[in-house]
């Protein structure tokens, strides 16, 4: 991994942020801020970007790139749109990662100290915590959609085969 500060000056990686829905609410300030506590960080092929049950404070913003979702030891997704945004679940219950994150191939990211809303102070903290709040939210719905989809799909498999219980229908 080769990390360095974004440079608020970098034009590119400012416009693909202000393209995320996350950052497309907030002022100058509020990004600037956003900035400073944030971290470019690039990724070879095969790197580890989080390690399931390991814990740390980052939220991940997919700049470019392609990311494999892995659950003990399985593939079970990829990350490949642009303001994909991962880690933020450990941010919010404070528990250790659920998954780990490798790069498939060359990625780069935005890695977000989650710790950045403890030091905004009045408005500034309010704003940063309704509109990250809010995507996490939004992400965390989708994902719930998407699993009990997927568990209604393999409980009806199961009940078709005859491998479910009358109790568990």
């Amino acid at each position: 991994m080769i990390e360095k500060q974004l440079d608020h000056e970098n034009e590119e990686i400012i416009s693909r942020l202000r393209r995320m829905r996350v950052f497309d609410t907030l002022g100058d300030r509020q990004m600037m801020e956003i900035i400073k506590l944030s971290r470019l960080r690039k990724y070879d092929p095969g790197e580890v970007l989080i390690q399931e049950g390991e814990y740390d404070q980052y939220i991940y913003f997919l700049i470019g790139g392609d990311l494999a979702i892995e659950s003990n030891g399985t593939e079970v997704g990829h990350i490949r749109r642009l303001g994909d945004v991962f880690g933020e679940m450990g941010i919010i219950d404070g528990s250790p990662r659920s998954a780990t994150i490798r790069a498939v191939g060359p990625s780069l990211c935005l890695a977000v100290d989650g710790a950045f809303m403890d030091r905004l102070q009045g408005a500034d903290k309010l704003i940063a915590q309704a509109v990250f709040y809010r995507i996490f939210a939004e992400i965390l719905a989708v994902r719930l959609r998407d699993t009990s989809k997927r568990a209604a799909d393999m409980e009806r498999r199961l009940a078709e085969h005859g491998l479910l219980d009358d109790e568990e229908q």
